[in-house]
Formats: structure tokens, C-alpha cells, sequence
């Protein structure tokens, strides 16, 4: 048991310093994208830029699935790497099927990935939401210059009635 501890305690640390760098990359683009002055992105930059953070969180996610899929193979749970992939992903997702079992051996590492992923996914949501409300709070204030100049609100009136 302390040898599967110790091994999945190991994975999880580079599972999570891989998603460190991946997050570290999400917040290099978006501040990189964003304008500075408040200009206005526009719908479709904006949807692009939520696109590429979701695409970029969810090959990270694929990553560390597959990380965790060579560690089974290294521990001889499994023959190949598409059924170490397929029980890593029923793991990480918490899904758990449980079609496939690990042995007594290294049974600990399934409830250590699902931890893991579960921890990693959350910490997606985090991310996708902060990417969002930095585009949306850049939206806002681009609406709030232009009614700020006297240009007319949305309803028609002029933003300093």
C-alpha cells in the first residue's frame, strides 16, 4: 500500500505542475489578447479566446490521463496503453465503471487519480471562469467609455440624463 501511495502522491504532484504550466500559459494569452485600453474585442475574438482556454484545458487534461495510464503500464496493471488509458480516464473522470479492476497491489492509485481529476477539473472551471470575467468585465468597460463620451445608452437616452 505505501509503495502505490507513494507512487500516486508522485503522479499527482506532476499532474498538477502540468496543469500549473497550463494555466500559466491560458493566463499569458488572455492578458497577451485582451487590449490594454479597453478596447472592444468583439463576440467573435471573445468566443475565440474561450475556445482556445477550453481546448487548451482539455488536452491538459488529456495529458495527464496519459500520464497516469504509463504509470498503470509501468506497474504491469496493464497489457496496453489504450486499456491503461481507458481505465486512467474512467478514473480521473470518477466514472467508474469498474469493468476494468486494478490489482490489490495498486488498487489505492485508482481513488488517487480520481482525486486528481476531480481536484483538476475544478480547478478548469476556475480558470474558464476567470478567462470569462476578465471578457466580460472588459465589455463592460468598453460600454461604460463609450456612454461616459455622451454617446447615447442602449435605451436610447443619453448616458448623462
Amino acid at each position: 500500500m505505501l509503495q502505490a501511495l507513494l507512487i500516486g502522491a508522485g503522479v499527482l504532484l506532476c499532474s498538477v505542475l502540468c496543469y500549473a504550466l497550463a494555466t500559466a500559459l491560458i493566463v499569458g494569452m488572455v492578458v497577451r489578447v485582451l487590449p490594454g485600453d479597453h478596447g472592444e474585442l468583439g463576440f467573435w475574438r471573445s468566443v475565440g479566446i474561450m475556445m482556445i482556454v477550453t481546448l487548451i484545458t482539455a488536452v491538459t487534461h488529456l495529458i495527464e490521463i496519459a500520464l497516469w495510464a504509463i504509470v498503470l503500464l509501468l506497474c504491469g496493471e496493464m497489457a496496453t496503453f489504450e486499456t491503461a488509458f481507458y481505465v486512467s480516464a474512467e478514473n480521473y473522470t470518477a466514472l467508474g465503471y469498474g469493468d476494468i479492476v486494478l490489482s490489490g497491489r495498486w488498487r489505492l492509485l485508482g481513488p488517487l487519480e480520481a482525486i486528481n481529476g476531480l481536484l483538476l477539473f475544478g480547478l478548469s472551471t476556475a480558470v474558464m471562469f476567470a478567462a470569462l470575467n476578465r471578457l466580460i468585465t472588459n465589455r463592460l468597460r468598453h460600454q461604460h467609455d463609450h456612454r461616459s463620451d455622451g454617446q447615447e445608452s442602449p435605451a436610447g437616452k443619453p448616458s448623462g440624463d
